[in-house]
C-alpha cells in the first residue's frame, strides 16, 4: 500500500473557527487541481459529511464501521461525492457513541489508521483530509495518529493564543505517544478583517512565534462561508469567483508548495 503525498488533520481546541470550512473549502480547491481526495469526517456532528452534500442520516456506513468492524475497508465506506476525484468517508450522530462501545485497550487511538490500512487503504488518493471535532477528545487524537500533518485555523479573536497553546500540548502529546513523524503544516488565520488594528497585529504576532509557519493565505469575514453551510457545497462550488473561493486555492496551493508536490493541477 503507498501513501497520499498529503495527509492533513484540520484541527482546532474550538468551535466556529472555520476548521470544517477550511476542509471541505481544500477538499474541493484540490480536485479541482485534479487531485484524488479522500474527505474523513472525525466529528460526531457530521458537518463535513453535510458540507460536501450528503446526508449524515442517509449514509449506509460510516468511519463509525472503521472504527469497531476489524472487517470493514475503506473502499466500503468511502462514498462519492457531487465533484469529480473527490470521496468521503462519511460522520454521523452516532458516531458520538462509538467511543463506549470500542474496548478499553492500549493503542485504541490507532484504530483510525489502521483501519485505513486495510484493504486498498489510500491507494489512488493524493490527498487525505481529516476533519476533528472541535475539542482534543478520542476522535480528534485518532485523526493525529492516522494523519502525517496538522493545518490550525485560527480565528483573530482574543482566545486564539491560548487556544494554540492547548493545541501545542495535544500535538506533542501525540508525536511522543502515538505519531512521531506527526508535522505542523502551518497556521491559516480566519476571520481577518485587515481593516482593523486588532487584526493586523494578531497577524504579526502570529509571525512572530518561531518555528510555526504561518500561511500567507488569510481567510477574511464574509457571510458567504456561512452560506457554504447551509448549500451543503464547498466555497470553490458555491461561490466560483469569490475572494474566498480564490483564497482557498491559494492555500492549495501553498500546501503543495510546502509538500513539494506542485503548484498546480
Amino acid at each position: 500500500m503507498t501513501s497520499p503525498a498529503l495527509s492533513v488533520a484540520c484541527v482546532s481546541g474550538k468551535g466556529g473557527v472555520g476548521k470544517t470550512t477550511t476542509c471541505a473549502a481544500l477538499a474541493g480547491a484540490f480536485a479541482e487541481m485534479g487531485r484524488r481526495v479522500l474527505a474523513v469526517d472525525c466529528d460526531p456532528q457530521s458537518n463535513l459529511t453535510s458540507g460536501l452534500g450528503l446526508n449524515p442520516y442517509q449514509v449506509p456506513r460510516t468511519i463509525a464501521d472503521l472504527l469497531i468492524d476489524a472487517e470493514a475497508l475503506p473502499e466500503q465506506v468511502a462514498v462519492s461525492t457531487p465533484w469529480d476525484g473527490l470521496s468521503l468517508i462519511p460522520a454521523s450522530p452516532d458516531l458520538s457513541a462509538v467511543e463506549a462501545e470500542m474496548p478499553t485497550t492500549v493503542g485504541r487511538e490507532l484504530r483510525l489508521r489502521d483501519a485505513l490500512s486495510r484493504g486498498r487503504g489510500l491507494d489512488g488518493y493524493d490527498v487525505v483530509l481529516f476533519d476533528t471535532p472541535p475539542n482534543f477528545g478520542f476522535h480528534t487524537v485518532s485523526a493525529l495518529g492516522a494523519a502525517r500533518s496538522i493545518l490550525v485555523p485560527l480565528q483573530m479573536s482574543g482566545y486564539a493564543i491560548k487556544g494554540l497553546k492547548e493545541l501545542l500540548r495535544a500535538y506533542q502529546a501525540a508525536r511522543q505517544s502515538l505519531n512521531p513523524e506527526l508535522t505542523i503544516l502551518g497556521l491559516l488565520p480566519t476571520f481577518v478583517n485587515l481593516r482593523t488594528r486588532f487584526s493586523r497585529q494578531m497577524l504579526d504576532g502570529l509571525r512572530e512565534i518561531p518555528s510555526l509557519h504561518v500561511f500567507d493565505t488569510v481567510i477574511k469575514v464574509t457571510v458567504k462561508l456561512q452560506e457554504t453551510a447551509m448549500a451543503g457545497l464547498p466555497i470553490t462550488a458555491y461561490a466560483r469567483t469569490s475572494e474566498v473561493a480564490e483564497a482557498y486555492r491559494g492555500l492549495a496551493r501553498e500546501i503543495l508548495a510546502l509538500a513539494g508536490g506542485g503548484d498546480d493541477g
